[in-house]
């Protein structure tokens, strides 16, 4: 990847940043991904058929509509929009949002919603629900999810989404349809319960949780962050606690999922770089299951 030329006397071309974050869209496994994710701008991914979105970024009206947020960290670009997005859900008459985020930093979240409320002189009616790790935490009849621990420079977490759907016991597969409505007359119970990892958020973090919480990897969907892409910026992923690219190649033979979504790219690399640099450096097993959330 080129960079500016830094000889003296020469003066650097202007970089070419991301402009303000446009709106990404990606469908995979049933489920629609829509929002942002640009490193120190906005991350806001939100999943309309679960009903949640991951962090609230600036508080964008395609999450308005939205029950739950799970939030990962309190870092303005991801976590900023709270108090907005409480009141745009209070303006529109809909049900108080669910904020899920890390025990630790819950008393200060509520203090500054307070601070936004005595500023504007109203109340606004809100859940903050602290998460612990491993514990299992219902959405609605059907799901739920459980966080992990992430390595950033603040406080975060991680999130991985379950279904609970039901399985034909392995006695009665190929049974035909009026064979199996005969014996749940009988009153025989021909299916049994399970939990289908859909989907893992890791958010702002390095590729440690991968490492350390395995079944992490087992979603049918899994969001990375990829902030850092050039060979040179390593150094800096490490420094700043987060995953580079070159982190998930290192780990593609484990990386299981249907679907890798890669998110929240440096805006030090424009989306030419961030096609060019993610095609040309994934192996070939991941390069066909790879989405780009830009």
């Amino acid at each position: 990847m080129r960079r500016p030329s830094s000889h003296p006397g020469t003066k650097a071309p202007p970089r070419r940043p991301f402009a303000e974050p446009g709106l990404a869209r990606i469908t995979c496994g049933g489920y629609t991904l829509e929002g942002t994710s640009i490193s120190t701008l906005e991350t806001c991914v939100a999943v309309r058929e679960l009903n949640l979105c991951f962090d609230i970024g600036k508080g964008p009206r395609y999450a308005a509509g939205l029950d739950n947020v799970l939030l990962t960290h309190a870092h303005q670009d991801h976590a900023v929009g709270i108090a907005l997005h409480i009141a745009t859900r209070q303006l529109l008459d809909a049900t108080p949002p669910q904020i899920y985020l890390p025990a630790q930093i819950v008393d200060d979240v509520r203090n500054l919603i307070s601070a936004w409320e005595r500023l504007e002189r109203r109340r606004t009616r809100y859940s903050l629900i602290p998460v612990v790790a491993g514990t299992r935490y219902d959405l609605r009849k059907g799901l739920f999810f459980k966080a992990f621990p992430t390595e950033h420079t603040i406080p975060s977490i991680g999130y991985q989404v379950f279904e609970e759907r039901r399985k034909l016991k392995p006695d009665y597969v190929g049974l035909e349809g009026p064979a199996i409505v005969d014996l749940k007359k009988q009153g025989i119970e021909v299916t049994f319960p399970i939990e289908l990892p859909v989907i893992t958020f890791v958010g702002d973090s390095t590729i440690a949780p991968l490492d350390r919480f395995p079944e992490i990897l087992t979603s049918e969907i899994l969001v990375l962050e990829c902030t850092f892409l050039a060979p040179e910026d390593r150094a800096m992923a490490k420094k700043k606690r987060h995953t580079h690219l070159l982190d998930i190649v290192e780990r593609a033979d484990r990386l299981t999922c249907d679907t890798l979504v890669l998110t929240h790219f440096s805006t030090r690399y424009t989306r030419e770089d961030v096609h060019r640099e993610v095609m040309a450096v994934l192996p070939e097993s991941l390069k066909g299951k790879t989405r780009i959330f830009l």
